[in-house]
């Protein structure tokens, strides 16, 4: 993962930010041009113009706000906050994956139900193969939508880390990598993704003090069903992996049933996370 970079505010503490990050908020003159910084190796804090001195920016002094505008002016000086990297295109298209994927789970249950019925009466063996290939391809389609729709998501979460910290919220502990990268570490991806998407929903609500708000019942529930889910998963492979004979076939494809059921719960949930997150960061940005 990246080394993170402390920045002084005029707050007097420090952010900390990644180089990527870092330069953009420079380049845009986000960044007071007197800040210092230090990161890991240094033994003392530095002018932030040296490390970006090819880049340096020295905005011209923008007019000054007439009287009929005063009042807007302090308003919008009063909140300050931007975003770092717009989210707006990306949540759109992570909240219509997610539908889509919530209607695939909902013809996998269906399926399975069919296939159910099947198994319960004597069948053909046209009706087996029939089966068979009805099953096998909306796996495949519900495969790819997975993939898409996951590989969104994590970019979603990158993104909102990334402009929580642009929001300027001091001492958050999970980086916009780590939010990531915890999702694939044994172990860990049993609590630090909770962990990461609890601080982005608390800075979402007031940056300055995002260490005092509260948490939702609505993100457990979330994390709580995506265990499951995971579980329920790796029970359904393992059953149709070793299904050999019409009771075991039964067996798995009830446990499929079950599975789909609360994955269709659980993508219900996800949407209500994605949509209060993006809402309560738009609502920083507009001063609401």
């Amino acid at each position: 993962m990246p080394t993170l970079i402390h920045v002084t505010n005029p707050t007097g503490g420090s952010t900390e930010y990644e180089e990527n990050q870092l330069h953009t908020l420079w380049q845009s003159g986000k960044i007071q041009t007197d800040a210092l910084y230090w990161r890991d190796g240094m033994t003392d804090w530095r002018p932030l113009s040296e490390l970006f001195n090819p880049y340096s920016y020295t905005p011209a002094p923008p007019p000054l706000p007439s009287p009929e505008t005063t009042a807007v002016f302090t308003s919008t000086q009063t909140t300050g906050y931007s975003y770092t990297k717009d989210p707006q295109k990306l949540t759109s298209f992570l909240i219509l994956m997610q539908r889509i994927l919530l209607a695939a789970e909902i013809i996998v249950l269906f399926s399975d139900l069919a296939e159910l019925s099947l198994l319960n009466r004597a069948y053909t063996e046209e009706e087996g193969e029939a089966n068979d290939t009805r099953q096998g391809l909306i796996g495949i389609a519900y495969l790819i939508i997975t993939i898409i729709a996951g590989i969104t998501f994590l970019k979603w979460v990158y993104r909102a880390n990334l402009n929580s910290r642009g929001f300027g919220a001091q001492s958050m502990r999970f980086t916009p990598g780590w939010c990531i990268g915890y999702y694939f570490i044994p172990f860990l991806n049993l609590v630090r993704p909770y962990q990461s998407m609890k601080e982005i929903w608390q800075v979402s609500q007031n940056p300055a003090r995002w260490q005092t708000q509260e948490s939702s019942s609505l993100l457990s529930i979330w994390w709580g069903l995506s265990i499951v889910t995971g579980i329920l998963g790796q029970i359904v492979f393992r059953t149709s992996m070793s299904a050999n004979d019409i009771p075991s076939l039964k067996n798995s494809t009830t446990i499929s049933c079950f599975s789909s059921v609360v994955e269709i719960i659980l993508i219900i949930v996800t949407l209500k996370v994605i949509a209060s997150i993006a809402q309560n960061q738009e609502n920083l940005v507009k001063g609401q």
